[in-house]
């Protein structure tokens, strides 16, 4: 379920629909078209994770299916993080720049589908986050070859979390099979949310 009307979580101010500078961006044509118009709890249950897991300083880091980027904006704060994050829908990139201005860190974003996300780009990052990301059913096997194409360009390690839905367990499945060094975890939160959900670490 959404996460609604949050203000400071886990040092970061996240700005409620009603905003006048969200309202704004909505008038101006910003419409999410692929699930991007919100905070998902899965966000949550890898920030509790990166907190008992520190990240290194200067960790260069790729939120996937970043929204409006509470994740990666989280890493870059906490823990001094080069972020950059893609999304296959443009309309959420505003609302990641907005909320990077009102927490004052830095995040780059540009619109990518998993499926353009090469070798070589995958290259230019240590980590790969991704929250609720794994919601359609073809997303499993994009996913799956997204990070196959990781190990192979030196990525250290890559977190995907979700709720459990069917698309996550058939990934986290073919995780498993065929690849080392697979872990699935289970996750709860009671606060600042109520979440419940799955994180795959590869």
């Amino acid at each position: 379920m959404p996460v609604r009307n949050l203000r400071r979580v886990n040092g970061l101010t996240i700005l409620e629909a009603r905003d006048p500078r969200m309202r704004q961006l909505r008038r101006a044509g910003h419409v999410a078209e692929i699930h991007g118009n919100k905070v998902w709890n899965s966000s949550f249950l890898v920030m509790q994770h990166l907190k008992r897991h520190p990240l290194p300083k200067r960790t260069r880091v790729l939120e996937i299916g970043c929204g409006w980027g509470l994740l990666g904006l989280f890493c870059a704060q906490r823990f001094d993080c080069r972020v950059h994050g893609i999304d296959a829908d443009a309309n959420v990139l505003p609302y990641l720049q907005l909320h990077a201005e009102v927490n004052s860190v830095q995040m780059t974003a540009e619109r990518r589908s998993f499926e353009q996300l090469s070798t070589a780009f995958l290259a230019e990052f240590d980590v790969i986050l991704g929250a609720d990301v794994c919601f359609w059913d073809d997303m499993a096997r994009q996913l799956y070859n997204l990070i196959r194409r990781a190990r192979r360009a030196g990525v250290s390690q890559t977190i995907i979390a979700d709720p459990g839905r069917p698309p996550f367990d058939a990934l986290a499945e073919r995780c498993a099979a065929r690849l080392d060094g697979v872990e699935r975890l289970q996750r709860r939160l009671s606060r600042p949310v109520r979440a419940y959900g799955e994180l795959l670490l590869t």
